[in-house]
């Protein structure tokens, strides 16, 4: 006769475990549930806005800035920018690089010169600094003596590298941190391209309430005038601000941007090593090579005009065709120093159309692309993104204070 052992019960520890993982499986799943795009959206526009928000401010900012960086250059160093009593005749660039040379610090070939654009303004004659100290590895370096080019007087000079709109533009670009700075704050404008894209799909409204989505409603709550402020401010700026930080891609991350625009379009090496074909005893003069460069392109504003860096190198002058759009103007022709020839010519109205939109970065950048509106439009939103990230951080402040007060009141049911 056989007994059958009785089947033990379940231990309270088993019971207690099945119970909790079946609890558990009930938040996955509920959480799953309620998750939804927007969000997944809102949680990543929220993440991009805790950890950028500083470097986007300071690059609205100093962008702001930067727009009118030749004017404001003139007006806060008139007396070495302004010529007092403008004459009738220039000196001829060499006998102005001459003067400048017995008075420059920097003992070293001219690297290029800025012709004024007014007949007031200063010719301005720039010198590589040496790659040392703090300095090294900045190949846009330079050393400025301003000169009244009708009678050749040196009426102002200062190291760029640390002049106030140097500061500022070096604090735009790269915090003051090279290669490193550069880095930050090419993925900040790569991760705003991210940030005004959730921004935008977290606004986006159904069609009965799109009105009240461009408005701030009258007569708001505190809460709700924040909330209507950070809305409006971020889709009243979402395109400028996302243009400009497409641009920033392109001038921080290049090696990053120029391959995707390639990618779509052959862009072209414009910049590639030029040579003079053959050594002679005699180069031509810098006047000559700017006439050369009117008589291509008639009615050219030529703004600058860099010299041969040795016996092979040639002159590169860049100018301002009538319809061009920025300021600075794009055109340049390389032209060989003994024989006058012109041996490549970047010409914006002839450009594939890969090289064409990376030729319109800077105007994107600065507003130019839509003329004195655009510029104007830009230096508005540079103040966009401290304006957002105060009225974000106040909205995200309170509902954080709002959650724990309702987790406190439910613990305490």
């Amino acid at each position: 006769m056989s007994i059958i052992e009785p089947q033990s019960e379940p231990s309270d520890f088993t019971i207690e475990k099945a119970t909790n993982l079946i609890a558990l499986s009930n938040k996955i799943k509920s959480f799953i549930n309620k998750i939804t795009l927007r969000k997944i959206f809102l949680k990543i526009h929220l993440y991009i806005s805790l950890w950028l928000g500083a470097f986007l401010v300071i690059a609205g900012l100093t962008g702001s800035i930067l727009v009118y960086e030749h004017t404001l250059d003139k007006f806060f160093n008139s007396e070495s920018m302004l010529i007092e009593h403008p004459g009738n005749q220039s000196k001829s660039i060499a006998e102005l690089i001459n003067s400048a040379n017995l008075q420059s610090p920097i003992k070293g070939a001219t690297s290029h010169i800025q012709l004024p654009t007014s007949p007031d303004e200063a010719l301005i004659i720039r010198y590589q600094m040496p790659a040392e100290g703090n300095h090294k590895g900045h190949n846009h370096h330079f050393y400025e003596l301003m000169l009244n080019q009708y009678t050749g007087e040196v009426i102002g000079q200062r190291d760029q590298f640390t002049s106030l709109m140097g500061l500022v533009l070096r604090l735009h670009f790269n915090l003051f941190a090279d290669e490193t700075g550069q880095l930050i704050m090419g993925i900040t404008s790569l991760l705003t391209l991210l940030l005004i894209m959730t921004g935008i799909y977290v606004w986006w409204p159904k069609l009965k309430h799109l009105k009240a989505a461009f408005i701030i409603k009258r007569n708001a709550s505190p809460t709700r005038f924040n909330f209507d402020l950070h809305k409006t401010v971020g889709i009243y700026t979402a395109l400028i601000l996302f243009s400009v930080s497409l641009s920033g891609v392109h001038f921080n991350m290049p090696y990053l941007f120029r391959p995707i625009v390639n990618y779509f379009s052959p862009v072209d090496n414009m910049r590639a090593a030029v040579v003079s074909e053959k050594v002679m005893d005699v180069s031509i003069s810098t006047e000559t090579a700017i006439n050369i460069a009117e008589q291509i392109f008639p009615g050219i504003e030529v703004k600058r005009v860099s010299f041969p860096a040795n016996k092979t190198g040639v002159y590169m002058v860049m100018g301002k065709q009538i319809d061009e759009m920025s300021d600075k103007g794009t055109t340049i022709l390389w032209v060989d120093q003994y024989s006058g020839k012109v041996l490549k010519v970047k010409d914006p109205h002839q450009l594939s159309p890969g090289n064409a939109f990376l030729n319109i970065q800077l105007p994107l950048h600065n507003g130019e692309i839509l003329g004195e509106p655009g510029r104007v439009l830009v230096l508005i939103a540079g103040f966009a993104p401290l304006l957002l990230m105060i009225t974000g951080v106040i909205h995200w402040l309170k509902k954080r204070r709002s959650k724990r007060l309702h987790d406190a009141r439910f613990k305490t049911l």
